[in-house]
Formats: C-alpha cells, sequence, structure tokens
C-alpha cells in the first residue's frame, strides 16, 4: 500500500507515473463518477426489471466493467439496493431541512420524486429483500423525515396530529405515484401537475364518519376457508405481501395454512402457480368491483365516482390481495408477467377514460398523471401499517383521491 492507502500495481510505483497516453487510457477506464455510474445502472435495471432477477454481472455489464470491479465498489447486491435508498433518503433529509415554506418543498420533492423515480417502486417492493437491520435503520430515517413533513403540514393547515399524518402520506403517494407508471411530461409540467395534486390532498376535506365499508377489525385473527385449496391461497397472499414471494416457500405456506408439504401439491403445481392463481384472483376481483359500479351509474361522472369509490373498498377490505397484485408480478415469468401488465393497463385506461371524458379539458397524458396519483393514493394507505387499522380508511382514501382527480388544467 502506498502512503496514500492506494493498492500498488504489480509493475511497482515506477508504473503508476505513467506516460499521458496510459493515464488516459487508465482515465478512461476508471471515470470519476464510476461509483455514481453503478448506482444509475442498479436502480434502474432494480426498478425495471425486479431486484431478484438482476444479477451483479447485469450491473456490471450495463456500466461496461468486470464483475470483479464491480465488487471494488459494493459487497454485494444487497449493499446496492442499500445505497441506492440511501441516495435519495440523503436528499430528502436535506430538502426537509432547508428553511423554505411548505409549497416550496412541496414543489422539490416532486422534482426530486422525479429524478429519483426508481425510489418509490424500490421502497414499496423491494425493501423487504434487506436484512433486518438495514431495513429498520433506513425505516428509521424515512421515519424521522415523515415526522418532520407531517409537523409542517400540521402548522400549515391546523389539522390534527393525526389527520396530518394520513395527509403527509397522501403527499408521499402522490410524489412517488410516477415510479408506477412510465408516462412523460415535461419536466416543468410535471412537477406542476404533481404539485397541484400534492396541494389538493393537503387541503382536501375527508369525511368525519364512514360513508363506505371500512377496514377489517385491528387485531382480529383471519380466518381461513374451510376448502384447502382456497385456505392455501388466503394464506399465501398474506405471506406473499408480509414478506415478499422470493421470501416464502412451500413448507412457509402449508405452515400458514395448517396443511402438511404434500397436500399443496395436491391443488397446485408449485408457487408459482400460487402466485398465478392469487394474482387472478385479485385482477378478478377489482374488474368485478368495476362492472358492478358501472352498471349503478347513471352519467360519467357518476360512474368515476363509484368506480373509485369500490377500488378504495375493495383495497380496504383486501389490502394483502391489492398489494401482491401490484408489487409480484415481476416475478412471474415472462409470458404471465406480460399477461397481468396488459390487465393492469387496461384497468388504469377505464378509469382514464372516465376521467377524459368527465374533465376533456385535461391532455390525454395528464389525464394518466392524475389517474396513476390518484390510485397511488388509495394504495398507499392500505400499504401502511399504521393506516391501513384506521376505521374510516375507505373513506379518507377515497375523498382525497377524488381530490386528486379533480386538479390539474
Amino acid at each position: 500500500m502506498t502512503a496514500a492507502g492506494a493498492r500498488v500495481p504489480p509493475e511497482g510505483i515506477i508504473a503508476c507515473v505513467a506516460t499521458p497516453s496510459r493515464q488516459q487510457a487508465v482515465a478512461r477506464r476508471r471515470p470519476r463518477d464510476r461509483k455514481q455510474q453503478i448506482l444509475d445502472a442498479a436502480a434502474r435495471q432494480f426498478w425495471q426489471v425486479g431486484y431478484h432477477q438482476v444479477a451483479m454481472a447485469d450491473i456490471a455489464e450495463a456500466v461496461d466493467i468486470g464483475a470483479s470491479a464491480l465488487y471494488r465498489h459494493f459487497r454485494g447486491k444487497q449493499d446496492l439496493l442499500v445505497a441506492v435508498l440511501d441516495r435519495t433518503l440523503v436528499e430528502l433529509d436535506r430538502l426537509t431541512r432547508e428553511p423554505r415554506d411548505l409549497a416550496a418543498t412541496v414543489e422539490a420533492l416532486a422534482r426530486l420524486a422525479l429524478e429519483r423515480r426508481e425510489f418509490g417502486t424500490l421502497w414499496g417492493r423491494d425493501l423487504a429483500s434487506l436484512p433486518d437491520d438495514d431495513r429498520a435503520a433506513l425505516r428509521s430515517r424515512l421515519n424521522a423525515i415523515t415526522v418532520r413533513v407531517t409537523k409542517a403540514v400540521a402548522a400549515e393547515f391546523a389539522h390534527r396530529a393525526d389527520e396530518a399524518r394520513l395527509r403527509t402520506h397522501a403527499l408521499y403517494a402522490v410524489l412517488s405515484s410516477p415510479s408506477r407508471h412510465h408516462v412523460e411530461l415535461a419536466p416543468d409540467d410535471f412537477v406542476r401537475l404533481l404539485t397541484q395534486a400534492a396541494a389538493a390532498v393537503l387541503r382536501a376535506p375527508v369525511p368525519a364518519h364512514d360513508v363506505l365499508p371500512g377496514a377489517p377489525k385491528p387485531g382480529a385473527a383471519p380466518q381461513l376457508p374451510a376448502s384447502r385449496r382456497e385456505a392455501i391461497l388466503a394464506a399465501a397472499i398474506r405471506l406473499f405481501d408480509r414478506r415478499g414471494y422470493s421470501a416464502v416457500g412451500i413448507t412457509d405456506i402449508s405452515a400458514a395454512a395448517s396443511l402438511s408439504g404434500p397436500v399443496i401439491y395436491r391443488h397446485f403445481g408449485g408457487k408459482t402457480e400460487i402466485l398465478v392463481a392469487a394474482l387472478t384472483r385479485g385482477n378478478e376481483a377489482i374488474w368485478l368491483a368495476l362492472h358492478q359500479a358501472l352498471a349503478a351509474a347513471d352519467s360519467v361522472a357518476d360512474a368515476l365516482d363509484r368506480v373509485l369509490d369500490s377500488y378504495a373498498t375493495l383495497a380496504a377490505e383486501l389490502p394483502a390481495t391489492i398489494s401482491v397484485l401490484l408489487s409480484e408480478i415481476i416475478s412471474l415469468e415472462e409470458a404471465d408477467r406480460e399477461r397481468f401488465r396488459r390487465y393492469q393497463q387496461a384497468y388504469v385506461h377505464e378509469w382514464a377514460v372516465l376521467l377524459g371524458r368527465s374533465r376533456p379539458e385535461l391532455a390525454e397524458t395528464d389525464v394518466r398523471v392524475l389517474v396513476h396519483a390518484a390510485l397511488s393514493v388509495v394504495n398507499h394507505f392500505v400499504g401502511v401499517h399504521r393506516l391501513a387499522t384506521r376505521p374510516h380508511l375507505a373513506s379518507e382514501a377515497a375523498a382525497l383521491a377524488r381530490a386528486v382527480l379533480s386538479t390539474g388544467a
């Protein structure tokens, strides 16, 4: 080692003092921002392909280096995921500490959300893949940021602490919604639309009593169906939601369903087949609710209201099913993955058609962005444990999602 701590190559120190051509070659091989390039490539691949589907060799290839060179920067894939999440948390912490009014903070957060578009998906889908200590440390940092933002929201709008927390999570849901889709807008237009939607969820009234069915009773022990196949499916959905598909084994599912392992294979060919059944169940449920809402509506605007309410109600009643539907399509083989993505896109399109007809002044891209943001509010609410047990969850989620759909133009 040299005095500066750099490893000396076999040629010796003299070889390090190279001719200009050699120095240029070294610079080409090792750009100063190599670590940043690796983080960018890892973030992009984890987001688009899925953390469990990406190998270190894939990331090394994306930045044109060998796998051994990649390991000089990061110990492994988990280390990379921590670093990808860490860099956004650092920026979130900085932006929420800077002295500025809440509106300016929200705009700055919207810009960061678009610059680090992968963060929302990686946080919601892949955080569970990290060791307990890393996961707890990252959550603690985001919780501290959330407390800071919640205090600012409470001070600005004179909300009670619990209501300010609810609205802060709605704000997060809106700003992170671009992570779940690939609609493109000019950056300033995108920031404007997200900022307007975020302002709406901070201000919109929420019902003080139930107008929709609420969430399951907190602490209630889930009851399994008598059918063994259905018991397996129900147990698997809860486990996939809690731990992530990749971390769950057949033995885990059989134990949760109070069955012996071999019994599962009388009903399913394996874990992938169980996941396909779970996703099919969730997909059919949201489509059935949509059809029921459309059948009862007497106008386009009424149809949109009913579809929104039906989704919020279903999500509050079956949060694990909705969570798996959102997060685990990426765990399927390509043919099934594309099939379920088409189903999801078609469902979102139904919302977009209704909103576009209700508000013809909106541009098509704005319609799609707002629909994704509204859905994100509902999905985020049922995915956050502290919110999922609120007695008026479906009504609150629907009210704030409806506020999102009223913005723009």
